[in-house]
């Protein structure tokens, strides 16, 4: 191929393509944009359309089981398994398995635990909540991250109170107080 059949052909090229690019620089694609205005909805009907956890509280439901089997919430699409107690240097570490039953994942802060213990058979004291990891001797305090929809997780919650004292105790969690002998 010459020169002047490669400058020919360049020419050809550049005045067909130009003029093509010039219409479409000035015309609306209507196509295109019902496409992204459908796109932009879609997107934003989805963000708008995902299902948040509701935090409700009511009086607890009081159980006495211990021994492993689930406890739903009364207010709360949660449902909890009692996993028992260790001691650790500062105090008592209460484990409860905690399944989320709803569609939404429950946020970090959402469960605020309460201890109570019996100090003379007759009056309840109230054990201090420890919420930092470090100073609880554990790895994670209650729930790290959002349980996702149908997760299960042990949920450690670290209280200063020795193990021993908790022969007759309340556990609250969500809604529902686990009662009894909590000390194993």
């Amino acid at each position: 191929m010459s020169i002047r059949t490669s400058t020919r052909l360049a020419a050809v090229i550049l005045a067909t393509t130009m003029p093509l690019a010039a219409c479409v620089d000035q015309q609306e694609d209507p196509i295109g944009d019902e496409t992204s205005q459908n796109l932009e909805e879609s997107v934003e009907s989805k963000v708008n359309d995902k299902p948040t956890f509701n935090v409700e509280e009511t009086d607890p439901k009081v159980t006495d089981e211990l021994t492993g089997k689930s406890v739903k919430d009364p207010a709360m699409e949660l449902s909890y398994k009692w996993q028992g107690t260790s001691s650790t240097g500062v105090g008592t570490v209460v484990v409860i398995a905690v399944t989320n039953t709803s569609d939404a994942p429950l946020p970090v802060d959402a469960l605020k635990p309460e201890l109570r213990y019996s100090t003379d058979g007759s009056s309840y004291t109230d054990a201090s909540y420890i919420s930092n990891a470090e100073k609880a001797q554990v790895d994670v305090v209650g729930i790290d991250m959002p349980l996702g929809p149908g997760a299960t997780t042990n949920a450690k919650f670290p209280f200063e109170v020795a193990q021993g004292n908790l022969w007759d105790a309340e556990f609250t969690v969500g809604n529902v107080t686990f009662k009894g002998n909590l000390s194993y």
